[in-house]
């Protein structure tokens, strides 16, 4: 699934401050949805694939209320996304990023759907994740719509020749850094581990997990602090520090803007790299690697980032009864099974998770399993923080990595993001 998703995300995105928060919209009491007619769907470049497939399915079912699809480069999506809400002319549905979402809930550009997921008989089946940060004050204003999971693949064919046991991937971050040394010391130009140590949203999709499955974070609960000092942190950064000193990383990983990201670990000298579930289906196509994948492990349990994309209805949206139809019948168990499914996706729901495509590649299916546990960052300044290359999250990587100064580190760190959730 979507090789263009994560890089385009990961490596293109530029940040974008979110404006300040508009009057008290989210608080008024939901009205019902209305508005029959033929809708308008925005949703991301790096996305349009599936979104166009499902709109032609629903297109065929439904020639009286037809949607009409916008595709919006995702580095622009966000801020046309406000300037059209904010100048009457918002599209009837959103298909935002969900670590986005934040961004329009926090300006109130979103409408209200909480009465329509509490009628659903399979709410408690949605990506808890997708949904968690789409509500705000109990509150709901979006649902799961395209998902990915970042996990850690590895290369069986490694640990067999490292000695170690294809079946028993790495479960901590320890074992980890074991796992790489042995691999590492087979010589040839082999590496137990990489990562794009220049890619700033390469790092929030794979980085972020290790420290929440350290038990701790890298902002607040809130969003509001960074927390830079946290043990969880500590352990993280230190043990890819450690992975880098001992050389057991390829040189390139300093500079890895997210252009070798994949084809250092398809290449077959790579042991270990986190990614996205979107490259399953990328490393699958190549019959000369045979790869795992597994939760992502830190110093006390594993975790995940939830990525991909929510969708929900524009305020001021002129078909919003057909909007939510559309968002209603996108999640149902046939859809999901069958266009969601067919097409090597993450579904939605729990109860679509185990069907005839992923079974047949259970490797999403373990992916489609991590959704219940994978988290998503909370802030409505995502872009700014962790997708700028300028930005405060990636210059702390590179100080404490690389420069091997993790004092220096914690301190630039924390002026860039206070200086960033200031403005």
């Amino acid at each position: 699934m979507h090789l263009p998703r994560i890089l385009l995300t990961a490596v293109l995105l530029t940040g974008i401050a979110a404006c300040g928060n508009t009057s008290n919209s989210q608080d008024e009491t939901p009205a019902e949805l209305t508005g029959s007619g033929p809708a308008t769907l925005w949703v991301r470049a790096a996305d349009e694939p599936l979104d166009k497939a499902l709109v032609a399915e629903w297109n065929a079912k439904n020639p009286d209320r037809k949607i009409t699809m916008l595709t919006v480069p995702d580095a622009q999506y966000v801020q046309k996304y406000v300037q059209a809400v904010r100048g009457g002319d918002a599209p009837d549905l959103a298909a935002v990023d969900i670590a986005n979402v934040k961004s329009l809930t926090s300006q109130g550009l979103l409408t209200d759907i909480t009465a329509q997921l509490k009628a659903l008989p399979y709410k408690d089946k949605l990506a808890p994740a997708g949904v968690q940060i789409s509500t705000v004050d109990g509150k709901t204003y979006a649902l799961p719509h395209q998902l990915d999971v970042s996990m850690l693949y590895y290369n069986k064919g490694l640990f067999t020749k490292a000695g170690l046991d294809p079946a028993k991937p790495p479960a901590t971050l320890d074992e980890v850094v074991a796992a790489a040394r042995k691999i590492t010391a087979l010589g040839n130009g082999t590496y137990g581990f990489a990562f794009a140590g220049n890619c700033a949203g390469c790092n929030a999709y794979t980085m972020l997990p290790y420290i929440w499955a350290s038990g701790g974070d890298i902002m607040n609960a809130d969003g509001t602090e960074a927390t830079l000092d946290d043990p969880a942190v500590a352990a993280v950064l230190n043990a890819h520090k450690t992975m880098w000193d001992e050389k057991l990383m390829p040189d390139s990983a300093k500079d890895d803007n997210g252009a070798t990201w994949l084809s250092s670990f398809q290449g077959g000298k790579v042991g270990m790299v986190a990614l996205g579930s979107f490259a399953v289906s990328v490393f699958k196509a190549d019959p000369k690697i045979d790869f795992g994948v597994t939760p992502i492990p830190g110093t006390s349990g594993t975790s995940a980032f939830l990525g991909g994309d929510v969708i929900g209805i524009s305020k001021g949206a002129k078909n919003a009864k057909t909007a939510w139809d559309f968002i209603a019948w996108s999640m149902d168990l046939e859809v999901q099974k069958t266009v969601v499914a067919k097409t090597g996706q993450l579904t939605v729901r729990s109860d679509a998770a185990d069907n005839p495509s992923t079974q047949a590649e259970p490797r999403l299916l373990a992916a489609n399993k991590m959704i219940a546990d994978a988290r998503v960052p909370v802030t409505a300044k995502y872009n700014s923080l962790f997708i700028d290359p300028t930005g405060p999250y990636l210059q702390f990587i590179r100080d404490w990595v690389f420069t091997g100064d993790p004092a220096q580190a914690i301190d630039k760190g924390k002026s860039g993001f206070s200086s960033r959730l200031a403005s």
